[in-house]
């Protein structure tokens, strides 16, 4: 009887990797299939998280990367919390994530700077420098735009925002956001960085689902996967799959509130942009109206979803909350804290702090936009991605008639 042999060539680096974004007990596991057994959103044909333990124990990185159950997971912990050895799969798994969001970077460095905890005042440093670097520019932009316009015209007023726009030169009167930071020069700022956000994300999802493709072989694919991105959507928005958990539930209402606090906040503003460019219509809208409604709402939710999240990772001892975890807290509650009080001091007409809060609010609006792809909220994309291979693949816990 012939042997064969494996020669497996164990990726040191990367095990550190995992270890240091939550992983740190991955070398507990002796493979007792405890996790896999407890776990309720586990495919059955080839359950997780037992074999990315093996995995990840002998550093197996391709494997991983290509392996889209490691987002199928939800971390609901019901595989830490019975695991025999404390091992903790759950952090493993987000450990193994976040591995996977720096390993598929583009540009590389940004994955290194998001996932470094020593590095995050340089993170931080960034958006703040680039929004100094604009507002000093906003003289110099205005003398190169044309003066010949109607001053009292839609666009006449564009320009002349930037003529008095800044920390030194805002006029008296009535608190106005444009005194600060123009319109012009919002949109002008903010769809920069979304654009090389979008960009930055594409490349990360291409990788991911190429690295998934030359894994699985194409001929164990069905489908396009538009029809199967489509198909999964209704779980996505739903989501589902945080109400199988046993353990940690609670997070199914603070993952909704933060995920419906954002679909808010973006037609909020996909609104307003609409109006305001389409029709002139200039803010701020009145009290009472659906638009102002729909976005105090939508911070609202963002506030206490994020609560619900900070208190589930302050309170929940049998998981460790990795900085990853943190750094999406901090955003989250920072985003719709400092949203809801940028309107808040504007009407007490508080204006010793009113601009400060507001240029607060611009850095947490720029730091989710640059760093989109390379924190914890590219999560929403790369689950999305790996369900949709899932669904193509036979992978998730569907049959082959609803494969789109």
């Amino acid at each position: 009887m012939s042997e064969q042999e494996f020669f497996v060539e164990p990726d040191l680096n990367f095990i550190k990797d995992v270890q240091r974004a939550g992983g740190g007990d991955l070398k507990k596991c002796f493979q007792c299939a405890t996790c896999s057994v407890v776990c309720n959103v586990t495919p059955d044909d080839s359950p997780f998280p037992r074999k990315e333990m093996i995995w990840a124990q002998w550093g197996q990185k391709e494997k991983l990367m290509s392996d889209p159950d490691v987002w199928l997971c939800h971390q609901c912990n019901d595989c830490t919390a019975n695991c025999p050895r404390g091992a903790k799969p759950g952090d493993v798994f987000a450990g193994i994530r976040s591995a996977s969001i720096k390993a598929f970077a583009f540009p590389k460095f940004m994955g290194t700077l998001l996932s470094s905890p020593g590095m995050a005042i340089f993170a931080w440093a960034i958006p703040i420098v680039i929004l100094l670097i604009m507002i000093s520019l906003f003289p110099t932009i205005y003398s190169i735009l044309p003066h010949n316009l109607d001053p009292h015209s839609f666009f006449g007023e564009l320009v002349n925002e930037f003529k008095v726009a800044g920390w030194g030169n805002m006029p008296a009167g009535p608190i106005k956001w444009t005194n600060f930071y123009p319109e012009l020069g919002i949109d002008m700022t903010f769809i920069t960085l979304l654009t090389l956000g979008i960009i930055s994300l594409a490349v990360g999802l291409y990788r991911f689902w190429n690295t998934m493709k030359e894994n699985h072989g194409e001929m164990g694919l069905m489908g396009a996967p538009v029809p199967n991105l489509l198909a999964a959507v209704p779980t996505i928005f739903a989501h589902k799959k945080f109400m199988e958990c046993d353990e940690s539930k609670n997070r199914y209402y603070g993952h909704l509130g933060v995920f419906y606090g954002f679909v808010g906040a973006f037609v909020t503003t996909a609104f307003v942009a609409s109006q305001f460019w389409l029709l002139g219509m200039k803010t701020p809208y009145g009290q009472i109206s659906h638009v102002k409604f729909l976005g105090n709402l939508s911070a609202a939710a963002i506030i206490i979803g994020g609560l619900v999240l900070l208190v589930q990772r302050a309170t929940y001892k049998k998981s460790v909350s990795s900085y990853f975890d943190w750094t999406l807290i901090v955003l989250v509650l920072g985003l719709g804290v400092t949203g809801l009080g940028t309107e808040l001091v504007r009407l007490a007409d508080l204006k010793s702090i009113a601009y400060p809060t507001y240029f607060i609010h611009l850095t947490f609006v720029a730091y989710l936009f640059l760093y989109l792809p390379f924190s914890k909220m590219a999560h929403l994309a790369y689950r999305s991605v790996a369900m949709t291979f899932a669904r193509q693949a036979q992978r998730d816990l569907v049959s082959a008639e609803e494969i789109a």
